[in-house]
């Protein structure tokens, strides 16, 4: 996984997917954002296909903090809530949870990214292109990530947004940065969420 500096830089990264592992990228949108500054997410490619047209599937999650068993008042629970009323385990206070939530998935072929009008940058995604690729083992597709936009007239990407999302924190197998167990995120994502 790489973390993005989350400014208004064009920054590139090269992602494959490796067996269950999936490659990604963190990244904080900018403070002053259209769609919301200081919004953690990760961007996580689901599969590519290093064949004409390269088409690479990417799939967006927001993180969320849940305080006291409530997410925006959805109730996600956390691990003190569900032990017992006192919301602490072995008498020590329960932290926040962080847990992933599925907000839109987009296919970009070769030269595609997400346009300013696409709903995977409405749902406030960062704006993604798909710029280059390379028949390493695994294959490698290079996504190019700017906040300030990518893509423009040349989206042609298909988008779908899901209004369902995960109520247990979500992660995928490469995703280290949630212990289940206590839902706490990894520092480098803490030290990273406390800044912005």
């Amino acid at each position: 996984m790489h973390t993005d500096p989350g400014d208004w830089g064009t920054h590139y990264y090269w992602l494959c997917v490796s067996g269950s592992n999936h490659g990604g990228i963190y990244s904080v949108s900018p403070p002053s954002y259209q769609y919301g500054g200081g919004r953690m997410f990760k961007v996580e490619l689901t599969s590519f296909t290093y064949s004409s047209p390269y088409p690479a599937v990417l799939t967006c999650y927001e993180q969320f903090t849940d305080v006291n068993g409530i997410k925006g008042g959805s109730g996600v629970q956390t691990l003190g809530s569900r032990i017992g009323k006192g919301g602490t385990v072995n008498s020590v206070p329960q932290g926040p949870l962080y847990s992933w939530h599925y907000v839109a998935q987009v296919t970009l072929n070769s030269g595609q990214g997400t346009g300013p009008s696409s709903s995977w940058v409405l749902e406030g995604c960062p704006p993604i292109m798909n710029s280059a690729q390379q028949g390493t083992s695994p294959p490698q597709v290079r996504i190019t990530l700017s906040w300030s936009g990518v893509g423009g007239g040349r989206n042609a990407a298909i988008s779908a947004r899901d209004y369902t999302s995960v109520g247990i924190p979500f992660v995928s197998a490469l995703d280290g940065a949630i212990d289940l167990l206590t839902g706490r995120t990894a520092s480098l994502l803490k030290t990273k969420r406390t800044r912005r």
